[in-house]
């Protein structure tokens, strides 16, 4: 965290309750995505001819695992999107104000008075821009809270147009840090006794990177690692086969060739010595039956 002068726009302890709900029905609706579409790919059928060799079957099985672990989170995304450009195009008004700001148009009306939208100003003390809501959806500004009676910037988090967009465009990377940590938790209205409990997030543990935001995580539907099992004899076991062949590849050298050879040659010839006699003396004795006698 880095001191900041100045005023919170924004009250981290009123919505805090809000963030970490929305994070846990996030990450609870992209398990149940996961498990539907495991369970949808558990329900299919693998349709085989015949049996395959080991090999093949391993690498089918891989390449068909690959296709199914990218194609996962491609709903999951297009219905986070969908919902993300729904909010910004219908310019949904959000919870606690953050997109946009109700002003009294007529005063003096009382239940008659009419209201305009006027859309909020985020200034991003960073970058020392400023952005709208009403144009940009991403538009956000630094997390700021009041700890030890100074303004301070919770590293990662930021304020967005609307509670989703906070939760997306911010990271984790303050819950890695005690000191980020014990800073947050001075904002709040807790004992000092709770303060010092050291609860941080441990870097060793995930495959995503501490500075990762929600988004991305989100967008990967917080899968750390796949553990698949493609078993050979239970696809051997499922289709039964009624019988087996198999085909032996072997190459001879010129010299078990030439013996082969001459082998098949030696027993021609001892088969044509005992043959031939026997098929002459057949012949002959067919000339002779046949032999035409002529007439005096």
């Amino acid at each position: 965290m880095s001191g900041e002068s100045g005023t919170s726009t924004s009250d981290f302890s009123s919505w805090m309750d809000f963030f970490i709900d929305s994070l846990d029905q996030l990450c609870s609706l992209a398990k149940e995505n996961v498990d539907n579409s495991i369970d949808t790919f558990h329900a299919s059928t693998m349709l085989a001819n015949q049996l395959m060799p080991r090999v093949q079957f391993t690498n089918e099985m891989n390449e068909t695992l690959n296709q199914f672990e990218k194609r996962i989170p491609i709903a999951f995304v297009r219905t986070l999107d969908l919902l993300r450009v729904s909010a910004q195009g219908n310019a949904l008004l959000a919870l606690f104000s953050s997109n946009w700001n109700l002003v009294v148009a007529e005063k003096g009306k009382g239940k008659n008075a009419s209201f305009l939208t006027v859309p909020v100003m985020h200034n991003n003390t960073k970058q020392n821009t400023t952005c709208s809501c009403a144009t940009l959806r991403t538009c956000t500004m630094p997390l700021q809270v009041l700890a030890d009676y100074s303004i301070m910037i919770v590293d990662g988090m930021v304020f967005g147009c609307n509670l989703l967009e906070t939760i997306l465009l911010s990271s984790l990377s303050c819950f890695y840090s005690e000191t980020c940590i014990y800073d947050i938790r001075s904002s709040l209205p807790i004992g000092p006794s709770h303060r010092n409990i050291s609860l941080k997030l441990d870097a060793s543990i995930t495959r995503f990177s501490i500075n990762d935001t929600i988004e991305t995580m989100a967008y990967e539907m917080f899968i750390e690692s796949w553990t698949t099992n493609a078993s050979y004899e239970s696809f051997f076991n499922s289709c039964a086969p009624s019988y087996c062949t198999y085909t032996y590849y072997y190459r001879f050298d010129a010299l078990e060739l030439l013996t082969t050879f001459l082998s098949v040659f030696s027993g021609l010839s001892l088969v044509l010595h005992f043959i031939v006699p026997h098929l002459v003396e057949m012949i002959k004795k067919i000339r002779r039956r046949c032999r035409v006698t002529p007439l005096q």
